[in-house]
């Protein structure tokens, strides 16, 4: 336990290091609160994303905290992903690649009952993601024929939201659980405008229009599961899980400024403070959301089911102000295989495999509809009969898309996630020779 609470720590201090390496660019996550992370576990992110209706004895499914109730293995899970995109933009034509290098989430969870019946989790996961970097050129005219000069525009932007929270789950009968999730949200959303005037026989300095905002707030969601046992090894597993909106407290900083780059390190450098407004207060309106499901459950040998997920962007608000976006949805279709029969190490590996559709949160120039095609393998690092440790290597491939080509910028991504979940029984008394 000590030892996991160690890596726990070294982690969440590794997370900000490993965040300043992306690369990511996405002109999309410029609205809103940024690009939307996909928020399950890589086991249920194999299966298309279905978790409404997930449970099993050392799984940390921390979208349903209802599971938690499920848990008989102490379990730390990592999840890491690398992600590749890539930007087509139709007018005019234009094509962009970037790879970026992520933390999805940091889960330590552990019963707190012999037997499982209630458990706990401490986590923290990135909800979304601001990166972009978009250039710009154009020709202004000054109302004279052949009086004209160049500008070029850069738009930036970075941040986005995080979530630490610790949750309950407890099973009130054998078949019904419920919990809880509370926690803060916090985040950051840093936006510029650099403009630069180019090929005039004056000189003029470089404009820069910065605003930097940071929020935070309580959080909380509950969940609910229950099994219907058709028969002894024929089961129907239904969950639903919630989000109420929250209102979180922000400052904001705006500066005006001209500057300019640095001969050595390329860096803005301010000449000149324009105008400045410091601590800005105001309100930030994270939208409800909510999440149904139902899984058939072949018990010990395979899994199918559906999800449904909706979120109520249209009450989005920053600082009094509404955005380019509208309410979101997801329809989720997933399945896992364990063949589970015979002393082969292969016996013991799940196959999984699902897809999802529907459509994006942000609304610019008319919907954007969203489509994820994944696949998932779990590995156990030791075969279950003949340990009481059930760590499982878990890895997921997705290929998606967002937008179509009525789309302004059409994205393509593909994104290989690899999630480590080290298991072992508590209250199991160890005899020695």
């Amino acid at each position: 336990m000590y030892k996991k609470i160690n890596l726990l720590g070294i982690v969440c201090l590794c997370w900000l290091s490993f965040a300043q390496a992306q690369t990511e660019n996405s002109p999309y996550s410029r609205y809103g609160l940024g690009d939307v992370v996909p928020g399950q576990n890589m086991l249920n992110r194999g299966m298309g994303g279905v978790s409404a209706a997930y449970y099993d004895f050392n799984t940390v499914n921390f979208i349903n905290p209802a599971s938690y109730g499920r848990l008989q293995a102490t379990t730390l899970d990592l999840g890491v992903e690398m992600v590749s995109r890539t930007l087509r933009a139709n007018n005019p034509a234009r094509k962009y690649n970037s790879y970026s290098p992520n933390i999805s989430y940091i889960q330590l969870a552990f019963p707190l009952k012999k037997g499982g019946g209630w458990g706990l989790n401490l986590g923290l996961r990135p909800i979304t993601r601001i990166n972009y970097k978009i250039g710009q050129g154009e020709r202004m005219y000054l109302g004279t024929p052949g009086d004209t000069f160049d500008i070029s525009t850069l738009y930036e932007g970075n941040g986005g939201s995080y979530e630490a929270h610790i949750g309950t789950g407890v099973a009130i009968t054998r078949d019904l659980t419920v919990g809880v999730n509370i926690g803060y949200t916090f985040g950051s959303k840093d936006y510029s405008t650099r403009k630069a005037i180019l090929d005039t026989l004056a000189y003029y300095y470089k404009s820069n229009h910065e605003t930097k905002t940071n929020f935070g707030g309580a959080m909380l969601n509950a969940g609910i599961q229950y099994t219907a046992r058709l028969d002894k090894k024929n089961w129907l597993r239904f969950g639903a899980y919630g989000n109420l909106e929250a209102k979180y407290k922000g400052h904001r900083d705006i500066i005006r400024e001209t500057f300019e780059y640095n001969s050595n390190s390329g860096a803005p450098q301010t000449i000149d403070s324009v105008y400045t407004e410091k601590d800005i207060s105001g309100d930030v309106t994270y939208p409800a959301s909510f999440g149904a499901g139902v899984i058939f459950d072949r018990l010990g040998k395979w899994q199918i089911g559906v999800d449904y997920a909706q979120q109520q962007w249209n009450n989005y608000q920053f600082f009094g102000n509404k955005d380019s976006v509208q309410n979101s949805w997801q329809l989720k279709i997933g399945a896992q295989l364990t063949p589970s029969g015979g002393k082969s190490y292969w016996n013991f590996v799940s196959y999984r495999a699902g897809f999802q559709f529907g459509q994006d949160y942000i609304k610019v120039d008319g919907d954007l509809p969203t489509w994820t095609l994944s696949a998932g393998i779990g590995f156990p690092m030791r075969k279950p009969a003949y340990t009481n440790q059930f760590s499982v290597i878990n890895t997921v491939f997705e290929f998606g898309r967002r937008g179509d080509n009525k789309s302004l910028v059409r994205e393509s991504f593909f994104r290989v996630g690899i999630g480590l979940s080290l298991s072992d029984i508590w209250f199991q008394k160890y005899k020695y020779d």
